[in-house]
């Protein structure tokens, strides 16, 4: 995808067809050619934002001295648009930017007042310019001439080209050991391999196991109810509750064993190499057990009972809250602490702690708050 505005920049974007296409084979989406895919249910901005998320495999950015075409609704140009898009969905993106309009950042950083016309359309360049190096810490290259881009993408086109082969070879070697099942980010960390990769490998297992339970996390963050569940009477309230009770003991210390033991058995000992397909079982299991929590306390709080005793069926509902948000925000909290832990020095740098205490938050006032339920359901 060629992501520039045209008008100033139509010369150098045909160009990069011509290399793209004519040169290298390869389709280039430009969106002033009668090639480029159009959905006739969309705009011009969507269009082009569709174009990036569904047939873009790289981003080639380029920034000139215009900002071009604005969106009502997010107030930035279609070329920011589809930068972000193309940001959001993880594909190489190769940044450049006009050797004429460079310069001028530092001096409009210090002097964001000043006017920079027949520089610049809109100083919203430079911010632009700013997010994409200094924010993103996207890698740019500077550009006079048509001929600067090609040679450089000749050059970044070939890595690609080798770092493709490099991976092929590790997937056929690695073929075997890989589970199945797995995100396209829980592969790169096997075949790439990066110091600390096992640790982030089982937290990004576990963040994606989370994630596909987001709706049942949603409806128990807004305290939903859609249903009607068990009924609930004053005859059978102990009864209920002490079942409850032993099964939110049980889910909690399976999550705390899974961590605990099954994790740290997974991983081995410093220096030796995990067992990948452990750390993948962990991590699904206690995706299910983070799973098992929700529809728990959903399952409570879909019960039906009398008004009076409303008060400790919502306070049950909550029993889970701590194994709920420790396991779902346990695999962020890991990757934070590698990239703590990689960024100090190697001698200062502590051990990633991977212990995790999961309990039910019901306690004595929950007891309390039961009592108080049954005297007012004897009062009314």
């Amino acid at each position: 995808m060629i992501s520039s505005t045209y008008y100033d920049l139509r010369d150098i974007r045909q160009d990069l067809v011509n290399f793209i296409e004519k040169e290298l084979g390869y389709n280039a989406l430009a969106s002033e050619f009668d090639s480029f895919p159009v959905d006739p249910d969309a705009n011009t901005i969507e269009n082009c934002r569709r174009r990036v998320d569904r047939d873009a495999d790289i981003l080639i950015l380029v920034i000139g001295g215009r900002y071009g075409y604005v969106d009502d609704k997010t107030a930035k140009s279609v070329t920011n648009l589809e930068y972000l898009t193309a940001r959001a969905k993880g594909i190489p993106i190769y940044a450049f930017v006009d050797k004429r309009v460079l310069p001028l950042l530092p001096i409009w950083e210090q002097n964001p007042e000043a006017k920079f016309d027949g520089a610049v359309s809109d100083t919203k360049v430079f911010e632009f310019i700013r997010q994409v190096r200094s924010v993103d810490m996207v890698w740019t290259h500077e550009f006079e001439y048509a001929q600067a881009i090609i040679q450089t993408l000749r050059l970044q086109f070939a890595h690609q080209m080798k770092e493709g082969l490099l991976a092929i070879q590790r997937l056929s070697s690695a073929k075997e050991s890989i589970p199945e099942g797995i995100s396209g980010k829980a592969l790169r960390l096997i075949l790439e391999q990066p110091l600390g990769w096992e640790h982030y490998f089982f937290a990004q297992v576990l963040s994606d196991e989370v994630d596909r339970r987001s709706d049942l996390r949603e409806e128990h963050r807004l305290r939903f109810k859609f249903s009607e569940g068990e009924v609930l009477t004053t005859a059978n309230v102990f009864d209920w509750a002490d079942l409850k009770y032993q099964e939110m003991i049980r889910i909690a210390g399976a999550g705390s064993d899974l961590v605990n033991n099954h994790l740290k058995t997974a991983l081995g000992p410093p220096g030796q190499p995990s067992n990948i397909k452990a750390l993948v079982f962990v991590a699904k299991k206690l995706g299910e057990t983070y799973q098992r929590a929700l529809e728990i306390s959903q399952g409570i709080r879909h019960t039906y009972c009398k008004q009076c005793l409303q008060p400790y069926v919502d306070e049950m509902a909550t029993g889970l809250d701590d194994l709920i948000d420790k396991v779902g925000g346990f695999g962020p909290l890991i990757m934070t602490q590698i990239d703590k832990a990689l960024l100090s020095p190697k001698e200062t740098r502590e051990a990633i702690r991977i212990n995790l205490v999961l309990e039910s938050t019901l306690g004595e006032h929950t007891g309390d708050l039961l009592r108080e339920c049954l005297e007012n359901c004897e009062y009314i």
